[in-house]
This record gives C-alpha cells, structure tokens and sequence, in this order.
C-alpha cells in the first residue's frame, strides 16, 4: 500500500502533471499562442486533457495484470475512470499546486483499495 501510494502519489504525479502537462501546455502555448504573454486557459484545459488520456492509457498494463485480459468493457472502464481522476489531479495541479494533485492521487488509491476490499 505505501509503493502504491508512493509511485502513484508522487511519481505518476510529477511524471504526467508536472513534466508531461506543463510540457503539452508550454508546446501549445508556444506554437499557437505565440504573442500571449500568458498561458491561455483553454490551453490549460487541453493540456490536461492530453495528459489526462494518456494517464489513462498508462494504466492498460496494470489493467491487463488485474483482469488477465482487455475486453472493451475493461478498456472503456480503465479509460474512463483514470481518465476522470486524471482530468480532477490535472485540475489541482493548475489551480493549486502540486501537492494537492499528489494528496489527491494518493486519496483515490486509498479509496480504491478500500472498494476493493469491501465490495470485490
């Protein structure tokens, strides 16, 4: 539980909201946003939807050892809820900080495993 909450919390945090959104959001703001001398909201919301989908498809592996196989129900499962905690992490980064997107990332794995354990 504390390598889950670890690598996801922390790691998987600085990886895809730190480096991969700041990158996708610096990119696009630089390639079409060249004489703004801000970073336009929209290129925000696309930067984290960007990162927030490929989150989700980093999370195919891990799906695939939990299920044994990828059927489309599972893939559309896998995509959507990471995809979903991805967008709310992404959110925080931009608004708050990093921190809250790491304790927000750790809340889901903690809330995961206790649905895991209780109900499956």
């Amino acid at each position: 539980m504390i390598s889950c909450l670890t690598y996801g919390g922390v790691i998987e945090e600085i990886m895809m909201r730190l480096f991969l959104l700041s990158l996708i959001a610096f990119i696009i703001w630089k390639l079409f946003f060249r004489n703004s001398d801000t970073v336009p909201e929209k290129v925000l919301v696309a930067a984290n939807i960007t990162a927030a989908l490929l989150f989700a498809l980093g999370h195919l592996p891990s799906t695939l050892m939990l299920f044994g196989e990828v059927t489309p129900l599972i893939l559309i499962r896998c995509i959507v809820l990471n995809s979903m905690a991805g967008l709310v992490c992404g959110h925080l980064y931009i608004n708050h900080g990093i921190q809250y997107a790491m304790l927000s990332h750790m809340g889901f794995h903690i809330i995961w495993k206790l649905v895991w354990i209780l109900f499956i």
